[in-house]
């Protein structure tokens, strides 16, 4: 059943994992570089503003992506079993394993936001 699932919507996954690699990737090296949001990050909404949505939206995302980095190999290993055959197939699937590691960077991107920087980012808005 998975088998069949997986061959047959092969093209609509791929485009399903790549996109959604990229806008993690995306919003957390936005983030990592939004000293302002950094106050924010794993806390409950205080004030609604868009730092603090968005600071909510990465915040969500990294818990996403942190289940995702441990599942997500184990996924991987499977597509590339049930789809060696396909035609191209391999060049989409390094640049999916790729993706993987970008992913894992941006979320050691994220870790590496401890409350001290935060802290030195509240006191310079101050």
């Amino acid at each position: 059943m998975i088998k069949n699932f997986i061959i047959k919507n092969w093209k609509i996954l791929f485009n399903i994992q790549w996109v959604g690699f990229c806008i993690f990737i995306a919003l957390a090296v936005i983030y990592y570089w939004d000293k302002e949001a950094h106050i924010y990050f794993n806390r409950s909404l205080e004030t609604i503003d868009i730092q603090s949505l968005f600071s909510l939206i990465v915040t969500l995302l990294f818990v996403l992506f942190t289940v995702v980095a441990m599942v997500y190999p184990l996924l991987l290993l499977i597509q590339i079993y049930l789809i060696q055959s396909e035609k191209g197939s391999g060049k989409k699937l390094f640049f999916l394993a790729a993706l993987y590691l970008l992913s894992i960077v941006s979320l050691f991107l994220l870790y590496t936001i401890n409350s001290s920087h935060a802290i030195k980012t509240l006191q310079s808005l101050n």
